[in-house]
């Protein structure tokens, strides 16, 4: 009966056992498909501490990424409400701290069942009924890219099975790791190649857009200078009513400024050559454009700033395509601030040795439907206009081997900047205003 009775409870022990190693194999199971199914870090580090808590019923688990600016440990996740509490506080362990911070030093696991014997242990105030802890490093070739720790509390308490568990599971999450930041660089590669593409679309078709009104200035050119030797010769009429003077004067007005305007695009689409690019300032050339209209800016009730970049050196430039650019950005921002406001001009010679020209106009923002196609020809709102000056603007710049790009403000307005290539570098120019194309 002795015999049988042993054998019986060996039994019992064993089918518990058993019990048991499937149990945690089916729970372990259901950690790693919650892993594969993740590709967002944090999302991925909060669901591994909810799925060990809840499948392992452990007291707490949390985990610790390097913070490689301070060199601090930072906790990323934590279950339940003390994770939630501990992660609105930024919660952090500096390195040697604690037990997370000694796994951390020495790269491999620690384990206790009584906390109170570690010398190096803090305890946490959210946490005082803490007696056993498991700290775990995860690593992926070698590098630590993280820390699994793992709180009990009695009458529980944690075991080697606990280890060869919870290693399994960091194993798993460092590959998890891996992939999701796989996942996150080819998703920016994807949308760098996507915005390259588009960026070369639409410099293809701006430079199709180039060569049509090219084509086009030059061939109203002609015309244009018949109706205006006509229009002089009428001039000398003299039976002509005091009406009929003013309205030719009118006409011959318009068609000077019309050709003009032509005269102006067939400069920008002209064939340049290395020897037209001067040496130009271009504060100078911000200065001289204020000059020009700032009596138009105080009957706008419009005040002006611009802060200058007193190290930006000179640039090799069409000095007055340079100028055209600055006055078309400064008359559109005029326009759209027809409540009046401050227009903000800057320069900046950038950290890769570019200017950069920033024209800031507090008042309302692009729209946002305009916004991707802000430099296209003919794509304007304006009740007036053409919608060519930044189609313009915008050749000018590519001329000059330079970029422009528009945003909208978060606290309101639009900004322009402009970036040109210095002969080390590039010079950035830029501004915020409200325009409506």
């Amino acid at each position: 009966m002795g015999t049988q009775a042993s054998i019986a409870i060996e039994n019992a022990h064993l089918l518990q056992s058993t019990q048991q190693a499937l149990k945690e194999s089916n729970a372990l199971y259901r950690v790693n498909q919650g892993l594969v199914t993740s590709l967002d870090p944090d999302e991925l580090l909060q669901d591994t501490v909810e799925l060990l808590q809840k499948n392992f019923d452990y007291h707490y688990v949390q985990i610790y990424v390097a913070d490689p600016e301070s060199g601090d440990f930072v906790m990323r996740a934590g279950s339940g409400k003390i994770g939630a509490q501990l992660k609105a506080r930024e919660h952090r362990i500096a390195a040697g701290e604690g037990i997370v911070g000694y796994t951390a030093e020495t790269g491999s696991f620690f384990f206790t069942n009584n906390v109170d014997d570690v010398a190096s242990f803090t305890r946490n105030p959210l946490l005082p009924d803490t007696k056993s802890e498991l700290a775990i490093p995860v690593k992926a070739n070698g590098t630590i890219l993280g820390l699994l720790d793992i709180h009990q509390v009695p009458p529980k308490y944690l075991s080697q099975r606990d280890i060869q568990l919870v290693s399994a599971v960091a194993d798993q999450l460092a590959v998890a790791l891996q992939k999701a930041d796989l996942y996150e660089t080819l998703q920016i590669s994807l949308q760098q190649e996507k915005a390259i593409r588009d960026q070369l679309v639409q410099n293809e078709r701006l430079a199709v857009m180039g060569r049509l009104l090219a084509t086009v200035s030059h061939e109203l050119n002609n015309p244009l200078q018949a109706i205006q030797n006509a229009l002089f010769l009428l001039k000398e009429e003299t039976n002509f009513s005091t009406q009929g003077k003013q309205d030719l004067e009118i006409v011959l007005a318009e068609s000077e400024r019309m050709a003009s305007m032509i005269e102006r695009l067939r400069a920008t689409y002209r064939p340049i050559q290395v020897e037209d690019f001067i040496q130009t300032q271009i504060n100078n050339i911000i200065e001289d454009v204020y000059a020009l209209i700032s009596t138009h800016l105080r009957h706008n009730q419009i005040t002006f700033e611009f802060h200058p970049d007193p190290s930006l050196p000179s640039i090799p430039a069409l000095a007055d395509q340079i100028r055209q650019v600055v006055l078309n950005l400064l008359m559109n921002a005029v326009e759209s601030m027809t409540t009046g406001g401050k227009l903000t001009v800057g320069t900046l010679l950038t950290t890769q040795k570019k200017s950069l020209l920033p024209f800031e106009i507090p008042a309302k923002a692009l729209h946002q439907e305009l916004l991707p196609n802000i430099f296209e020809a003919f794509v304007t709102n304006k009740q007036r206009g053409t919608g060519l000056g930044l189609t313009i603007s915008y050749d000018i710049v590519m001329k000059h081997n330079g970029r422009i790009a528009a945003e909208n403000c978060p606290t309101g307005g639009a900004i322009f900047s402009i970036w040109l290539p210095t002969y080390n570098g590039e010079i950035l120019t830029h501004g915020a205003y409200s325009h409506h194309r």
